[in-house]
C-alpha cells in the first residue's frame, strides 16, 4: 500500500472520528494536540500528508482507537466506545495481600450491587459458611472473583444473574463440578435455597438460559464503577457512560430470566432433591 492510499484511508478514518464527536471540533483539537491548519491539511482530498508517529499516538489515545485503525490497517468493531481514560487493571490482591473489593463495596454502600458471577456466587457458597466444606475447590475451578465474600445478606441491595446450567451442572456433578461428591453438591444447593428464601428481596437471584445468553463475569458497584473479572485481576471501568451500558446489559439479563428471584429458592431445592448418590 503506497503513501497516497494510506493517506486516503487515514483521511476517511479521521472524518469518522470528527463526525462522531459529541463535542466541538475545538475539543477534538485540544484533546489531540492538533492545530486547525494541520487538521485542514489532513482532511484535504488533494493532500497526501500524514501525521508524525507521536501525533498518531495522541489521536489514538484521545479517542480510544488504535494507530492501525487510523491508518486503515484494521477495522474497528461496531459499537466502539471510548474508555481509554477511565479503564485500569486492578489485581485481586496487591503485594501486601490487600484486595480492592472491600473499598469498592464500602463506596457502594447504600446503592445496588449487580453481579454476574463466573461460577457460584461466593456469598451463596457453603464453603464460606463452613470452612470444612471442600466443594469450593470444584465450584471455583481453581479461583474466582470473591466479589461478595464477607458480606452478609442485608448488607447491600444485591442482584445476581447467572445461567441456570451452572446449578444443573452442580446437581449432576458435571462441568466444573465433575469431581464433587453428591452429598456436598446437595448441601450446597440446599444452602443456596435457604439464603435465597430468607434474604429475598434484599438478595435477588435471577436465573437465565446460558445456552442462548452469554455474559462475562462483571460487577456494577452502584453508579461508581464496573469490575470485570479477567482471572486473578479486574478490568475496572469508572466512566459514567460505560457504567450505564453495563447496567443496561444486566437489565437485559434480568429480562431474559427463566426463574424469577421469588421462585429461585424453589428451583434450588428441586435441584438438591434431584442429586443422585
Amino acid at each position: 500500500m503506497d503513501k497516497r492510499q494510506v493517506a486516503i484511508l487515514f483521511r476517511n478514518r479521521l472524518r469518522q472520528l470528527i463526525a462522531s464527536e459529541k463535542q466541538s471540533t475545538a475539543t477534538f483539537l485540544r484533546d489531540t494536540g492538533m492545530d486547525r491548519s494541520a487538521l485542514s491539511q489532513f482532511l484535504d482530498d488533494g493532500s497526501d500528508r500524514l501525521p508524525r508517529a507521536e501525533a498518531l499516538r495522541r489521536i489514538a489515545e484521545a479517542r480510544g482507537v488504535s494507530v492501525d485503525w487510523l491508518l486503515g490497517l484494521e477495522n474497528a468493531p461496531e459499537g466502539r466506545q471510548v474508555v481509554t481514560s477511565s479503564v485500569q487493571i486492578e489485581q485481586m490482591q496487591d503485594e501486601h495481600g490487600t484486595s480492592p473489593l472491600e473499598h469498592w463495596r464500602a463506596e457502594a454502600w447504600g446503592h445496588k450491587l449487580r453481579y454476574v458471577p463466573s461460577t457460584l456466587p461466593d456469598m451463596l457458597s457453603l464453603a464460606n459458611a463452613d470452612k470444612n466444606e471442600r466443594i469450593e475447590d470444584h465450584a471455583r475451578a481453581g479461583g474466582a472473583e470473591n466479589v461478595l465474600e464477607g458480606l452478609m445478606p442485608g448488607d447491600l441491595d444485591i442482584e445476581i444473574a447467572m445461567p441456570i446450567q451452572t446449578l444443573e451442572d452442580l446437581a449432576q456433578q458435571t462441568g466444573l463440578f465433575r469431581n464433587a461428591q453428591p452429598e456436598a453438591c446437595r448441601r450446597q444447593l440446599q444452602h443456596m435455597a435457604r439464603i435465597c428464601k430468607t434474604s429475598y428481596p434484599t438478595l435477588r437471584l435471577h436465573l437465565y438460559d446460558g445456552t442462548t445468553t452469554f455474559s462475562a463475569p462483571f460487577t456494577v458497584y452502584g453508579k461508581l464503577r464496573v469490575a470485570i473479572y479477567i482471572g486473578e485481576s479486574y478490568l475496572v471501568i469508572t466512566a459514567r457512560e460505560q457504567i450505564i451500558s453495563f447496567v443496561h446489559r444486566f437489565d437485559e439479563l434480568v429480562r431474559r430470566t427463566l426463574i424469577s428471584p421469588d421462585q429461585s429458592h424453589e428451583t434450588l431445592q428441586e435441584l438438591s432433591e434431584s442429586v443422585k448418590g
